[in-house]
């Protein structure tokens, strides 16, 4: 009798009848609590979960695949991805360069995916905590392209001392996809909340 109701218990808390998911039924599951924005989606912010996750897809591409290749006297040739240079910062003893280069281009952007998605699944719109979350949302995002900048800024220097070339490289390109489906992801998820 008592295994019925430990059942009974798991599937009411396990269930999408709550008001608000807990953060392991995000990483865990696909469900939406009952009066959450993915409930009551409508029109262009059904578009809201693809955005986010290829806004996943786009970073974890950008994060491991090269962003530039730097060519030293046409004889040696590096190429090099954000987890690799954060890697060779620490190990030089550059901790605080590759702590801030995590910090903004690891930590920032996957919070604020992961918040956008707790947001859009987890939270009733009445919630006070929605508009807590989408102020965090903001200030996220005022750091996204941080790491676009720096690598352009990096490609210009090289080019213009003549030491070396720099050329972009894919990763490049899906981190700054990232940052685009996220943006997008966030202006949507937005004006759902203005519309609820």
């Amino acid at each position: 009798m008592k295994s019925f109701d430990i059942l009974k218990q798991a599937k009411r808390y396990w269930s999408s009848e709550h008001e608000s998911l807990k953060w392991w039924h995000l990483l865990f599951t696909l469900k939406r609590a009952e009066h959450s924005l993915a409930r009551r989606a409508t029109g262009l912010s059904k578009l809201i979960p693809l955005l986010l996750l290829g806004a996943v897809i786009s970073l974890i591409a950008g994060l491991t695949i090269p962003i530039l290749k730097v060519e030293k006297f046409f004889l040696f040739e590096d190429l090099i991805s954000i987890v690799g240079a954060i890697e060779q910062l620490a190990r030089s003893g550059e901790y605080l360069l590759s702590f801030v280069i995590l910090l903004f281009s690891v930590v920032f952007p996957t919070m604020k995916i992961m918040v956008a998605d707790y947001v859009w699944r987890a939270r009733s719109v009445e919630h006070k905590s929605v508009q807590r979350a989408v102020k965090l949302i903001d200030l996220l995002g005022k750091w996204s392209m941080l790491d676009v900048f720096i690598v352009g800024m990096i490609v210009i220097s090289a080019k213009s001392s003549g030491m070396a070339n720099a050329t972009s490289q894919p990763g490049m390109y899906y981190f700054g996809a990232s940052v685009i489906c996220s943006m997008f992801g966030v202006v949507l998820l937005k004006r759902a909340i203005e519309k609820s």
